[in-house]
């Protein structure tokens, strides 16, 4: 762990794009974490589920590493605008297919924007307390 502390102190910059573009990666690729609006298989809703809390606790880690010394509030709100911006990738990303139309619904934005941004906090909040003690 502390290796990875001497790097994000050497290379901030670098650091701040590998994370940020890795939580904005996370959401578009695992948005939506669970379809509210069209039947999946049991496999492929285990799948994504298992894969978006998982990518949700690194990302939470990972922001621990870079924004240690700040409150959780701006985490969330961090937190939210890069999922917010994984989210419009994924739209431009299938901009005209059908998909759009029973994937980028209210209630399967919001299920996704509450699960990521509250698993990935509480996860930041974890990594802050244990690094503290």
């Amino acid at each position: 762990m502390e290796c990875i502390r001497q790097f994000v102190q050497s290379h901030k910059a670098v650091a701040y794009g590998l994370v940020f573009g890795m939580v904005i990666f996370f959401n578009c690729f695992g948005f939506p974490i669970y379809n509210l609006n069209k039947e999946w298989p049991f496999s492929i809703t285990a799948m994504y589920l298992y894969l978006d809390v998982e990518a949700a606790i690194f990302s939470g880690a990972f922001l621990a590493v870079l924004l240690s010394q700040r409150r959780i509030w701006p985490i969330v709100l961090l937190s939210a605008a890069l999922v917010c911006g994984g989210l419009a990738c994924r739209y431009l990303l299938e901009f005209g297919e059908a998909s759009n139309t029973y994937n980028f619904t209210l209630p399967n934005i919001a299920l996704h924007l509450a699960v990521f941004v509250g698993i990935s906090s509480l996860s930041w909040l974890a990594a802050v307390r244990h690094g503290a003690s």
